[in-house]
């Protein structure tokens, strides 16, 4: 079973999908809010795939993308 873990930035939903192939997937909706922070966090550690309209983490930067993409999650 994959693990997921759900953020909540800038008031909009985003999805962590851990992969099979021990990638992450990064997910959330088309909100340019959103964008400016999820890209320049992911940009430069996997690739964006155009057919899920998701962010593809290498394995490696895995656990940095985690901690940083938390870091900006909206705290209630």
């Amino acid at each position: 079973m994959l693990e997921t873990l759900v953020l909540h930035i800038a008031g909009e939903r985003v999805t962590l999908r851990w992969l099979p192939s021990g990638d992450l997937a990064v997910y959330h909706r088309p909100a340019e809010h959103v964008r400016a922070l999820v890209e320049p966090i992911c940009r430069n550690r996997g690739h964006w795939n155009s057919e899920y309209n998701n962010w593809v983490v290498f394995r490696q930067f895995r656990a940095a993308v985690v901690s940083e993409l938390e870091a900006e999650a909206d705290h209630v």
